[in-house]
């Protein structure tokens, strides 16, 4: 194969490829297989990029906010291949994927030589012996395209129940490295017990990875009025409220481990068992001691540790002080003052001077939130953790039938969803791992949970999240659910037209996307109709520079002969491309029709131009040649494409 004629995105795939096939050969950890295994990115190779279209009746908002999300009715291994232009660009995967319950997961036997094939096939049944397999053979290619959507510092939260937890977890470690792992929520789902013969079910899960760990950020939640109220003024500190915390820590210091004298009774302090060290430097502690009025020094008591912060001057016996110590009498009266006056020093020792040393803490010093533990209580934790693996109360996440009755909300009763994840649970997740100009992609959007949450985000903390949701389910009459409910519900969040009641509208809207069956190639390009080609062109266009915000602005159908769009720079994007059996050529007559087309709509003078040759050049022209520039902006080489088409079918027969 001549590596020199492939573009660098597929040269960095096919080498990210080699890294997965060493993990497979056991080389890297534990691989899963199981019956049919086929390697994810030799399937992932298979698939496809298709043909999209708009559809304008579904699509809602301005079109600024339209631009900007999207709502996929497609099936997801498909769409996710499509949307080259997110291709790890996404900040947060959060995902409800079936949990293999027998009522809600199918199946399509043909995936196993063709992933392309649309249909999705039969509902599993729970007594179906290979069950697991075919869950498991469905997930894996899906994870891993998953993870080439996500930025190098993505995190993917992917929720389940019992049923397929432990393989889930295994496909996560294989699929994305055990050292990746950020946490395992374990959410109440119910606060009532179930007839049951053993135990009562009453938690489901989330488990979070990121796509590299070092480089993932994992944000604060809001601080509550009753963490607030912790924080007191008990010597009216200008600075601010604050509560007593621990003046150990088990931090080693270079200074080791040493005893300090307090001012007030001359008593030796030592950190806390099990603690070690002081929670701050020497120096700093010296400085803090001497605020009540008195100079320290170090000195050696020969307890086997290190010299001591004591009194400067004052006496000691075998490494005790000595009672009735003018120094300590002397350093009690000046820090008594201290005490007596108020704000006292950041090191005290108790509200009269009689206990060991603590330290105050300041609510204006403590971060502007609380750090999410995957168990949520009442303690409050001032510094990041490890999340790993604890729980998270029905008050703090919401539960399952709070879920349904949301959704009742919004779009009325009769929607056949049994299992919806509360917007509390999906705005908290949102809130901790994705910025708040980031973008959001759930692969299976179901009832549209995920694009309801960031909307109200949006709303409510003045955030600018965008959201991409794919749904591929449809009813038993054959209705496809991202038209009759995902979209639906988002569209009733956006307007405020909700059935259980008039709410205030809010600003936000999507495009409405539907993933065909063709496939995409230069035929099918070339035989495109013009807004067919307007509809690719804008879901699929992407700029090196700013990949992640490129996107496009159109214009209303039939306002230009030309000019379909425009992008945040104001820069005016045109097609030449009357129908696919026409003339599409970038002459001199068709550049002054661009010049005036740009001039009317009051665009800048950089022109973006699709066409199939182009004959003139001019200042300011970017040329896109169709079906070359096309191909490319979705992925698409055909060169490789046919190497990897052969190999993979080979492969996959073997």
């Amino acid at each position: 194969m001549d590596y020199d004629s492939l573009p660098r995105s597929t040269l960095i795939r096919l080498l990210q490829e080699q890294e997965a096939a060493a993990r497979d050969a056991g080389k890297d950890g534990i691989v899963m297989n199981y019956s049919g295994r086929t390697a994810p990115w030799q399937i992932i190779r298979m698939v496809k990029p298709k043909l999209s279209k708009i559809v304008k009746k579904f699509s809602v908002g301005d079109e600024v906010h339209q631009a900007a999300n999207e709502i996929w009715d497609g099936e997801n291994l498909s769409t996710m291949v499509t949307l080259y232009k997110h291709r790890g660009q996404v900040d947060l995967i959060l995902t409800d994927p079936p949990y293999n319950t027998g009522e809600d997961f199918r199946y399509n036997d043909k995936w196993d030589k063709d992933p392309n094939d649309p249909d999705l096939g039969d509902l599993v049944p729970k007594d179906d012996g290979s069950r697991h397999s075919k869950w498991l053979k469905f997930m894996t290619p899906r994870i891993w395209m998953m993870r080439e959507m996500l930025k190098p510092g993505g995190v993917i939260a992917i929720c389940i129940d019992h049923r397929e937890l432990y393989r889930l977890g295994m496909l996560m470690d294989e699929i994305f490295k055990e050292e990746n792992r950020i946490g395992i929520i374990n959410w109440q789902k119910s606060y009532a017990p179930r007839s049951k013969k053993h135990v009562s079910t009453a938690t489901e899960y989330v488990l979070v990875y990121a796509k590299d760990s070092e480089r993932a950020k994992t944000a604060l939640t809001e601080r509550t009025e009753a963490m607030n109220a912790r924080y007191k003024n008990q010597d009216e500190d200008p600075y601010s409220d604050w509560k007593s915390t621990d003046s150990s820590a088990s931090e080693v210091r270079e200074t080791g481990t040493y005893a300090i004298q307090s001012p007030f009774t001359g008593a030796l302090y030592y950190p806390r068992d099990g603690r070690g060290h002081w929670a701050n430097d020497a120096p700093v502690m010296k400085k803090w001691l001497e605020q009540w009025g008195s100079a320290y020094s170090r000195k050696d008591l020969g307890d086997g540790c290190a010299k001591a912060m004591v009194l400067k001057g004052a006496q000691f016996v075998d490494g005790s002080p000595v009672e009735d110590d003018p120094v300590v009498a002397q350093a009690r009266t000046r820090a008594t003052e201290v005490l007596k006056r108020g704000t006292w020093p950041v090191l005290y020792f108790g509200m009269d001077g009689q206990t060991g040393p603590q330290l105050k803490s300041y609510l204006r010093d403590v971060k502007k939130g609380k750090v999410p533990m995957t168990y949520w209580a009442n303690e409050e934790y001032e510094i990041p953790l490890d999340i790993e693996s604890q729980s998270w109360d029905h008050e703090e996440s919401g539960h399952s039938q709070t879920g349904i009755n949301e959704l009742d909300a919004v779009v009325g009763k009769g929607h056949d969803f049994r299992t919806v994840k509360p917007l509390r649970l999906i705005k908290k997740i949102i809130q901790i791992w994705c910025r708040p100009d980031g973008l959001v992609l759930d692969p299976f959007a179901g009832s549209g949970t995920t694009g309801h949450a960031v909307v109200e985000l949006n709303a409510e903390a003045s955030a600018n999240r965008n959201f991409i949701l794919i749904e591929q389910g449809n009813t038993e009459k054959g209705d496809h659910y991202a038209r009759s409910l995902t979209a639906e519900r988002v569209k009733r969040v956006i307007t405020g037209d909700f059935v259980g009641g008039k709410r205030d509208p809010i600003a936000g809207g999507f495009r409405f996307i539907e993933l065909k069956k063709e496939k995409i190639d230069a035929e099918a390009v070339n035989a495109l109709a013009r807004e067919e080609m307007i509809d690719l062109l804008l879901n699929s266009y992407w700029n090196k520079a700013e990949k992640a915000k490129s996107y496009l602005q159109r214009f209303a159908t039939g306002s230009y002969r030309h000019l379909f769009a425009f992008n945040s720079k104001n820069e005016g994007f045109f097609l030449i491309w009357e129908s696919s059996g026409e003339p599409s050529t970038l002459n001199r007559e068709a550049f002054k029709r661009i010049v005036d087309e740009a001039k009317q709509a009051g665009l800048s003078a950089r022109y973006h131009v699709y066409a199939t040759i182009a004959p003139y050049t001019g200042a300011g022209i970017e040329f896109y040649k169709i079906p070359d520039s096309v191909l490319e902006h979705i992925g698409f080489n055909s060169r490789s494409d046919a190497y990897n088409n052969e190999n993979v079918e080979e492969a996959v027969d073997a």
